[in-house]
């Protein structure tokens, strides 16, 4: 009896501590790859005690690694990602993305959804475009970006959203795209269209450009040649569109 009290003990608080693993994880950045104890424990909430009990736990397993000035996430997070599908699919959607920054010599976008979030899975920066605020493996949110709002359009997330979006992504689903002027950057405006399979977006691309240089009209026929052959890699691997 003892030992299953135990055992069950350990599963309630296996949660706790996963929740509490991905927490010290998240704290880590592109801007900050090295952070202290105290750094991690104040961008995870959590205290210093149960930070350290938790590192300890990450560098057995080689999930962060200890360098100078403190830890960083470990090669072993490296190896697990890679075997995603999003990884797969933004390998098969690479030629495709250089080929749209070649034609149009703008900062070009592939992203999923999850959570009301377009996650990005690549960005290719162009000289000509102005800064993104855009991250590879960074989220926005889904309604302030065109990127998202082209998934949201062809996604369930889009049951979940206010009279006012719902109307705009209404007018996304007629024309087959998505805008965005100025609302994730000042100065920064993109045009977006889905990677459909079926009715259904499981990815999208979108084109950044200067607010000031137009309404990005100009660069729908090149997404939408993108998109298309996308849309054929994708449904070709059934492990990208389940």
């Amino acid at each position: 009896m003892l030992v299953k009290v135990a055992f069950m003990t350990t599963l309630d608080n296996a949660p706790s501590v996963l929740w509490k693993a991905f927490d010290v994880l998240d704290a880590f950045s592109h801007g900050r790859r090295v952070l202290t104890l105290s750094e991690i424990s104040r961008r995870s909430g959590l205290p210093k005690s149960t930070v350290h009990r938790i590192l300890l736990m990450l560098l057995k397993v080689q999930a962060v690694e200890q360098v100078d000035g403190g830890y960083t996430v470990g090669l072993r997070m490296f190896t697990v990602g890679s075997m995603s599908a999003e990884v797969r699919l933004r390998e098969l959607s690479l030629p495709h993305l250089e080929r749209l920054r070649r034609v149009t010599r703008q900062t070009v976008h592939l992203a999923v959804i999850r959570d009301g979030d377009a996650i990005y899975l690549e960005k290719l920066p162009s000289l000509v475009s102005p800064h993104t605020p855009a991250l590879v493996g960074g989220r926005l949110p889904a309604h302030r970006t065109g990127v998202g709002k082209a998934l949201l359009a062809f996604n369930e997330d889009q049951h979940r959203v206010g009279p006012s979006l719902a109307l705009r992504l209404e007018s996304v689903r007629r024309d087959g795209f998505a805008s965005d002027r100025e609302e994730s950057a000042r100065g920064l405006a993109c045009v977006a269209v889905p990677i459909l399979v079926g009715e259904r977006a499981p990815a999208a691309i979108s084109v950044a450009f200067a607010a000031n240089d137009g309404d990005g009209q100009i660069f729908l026929n090149a997404l939408r040649e993108t998109a298309c052959a996308l849309s054929r890699v994708v449904a070709s691997v059934p492990s990208l569109v389940s």
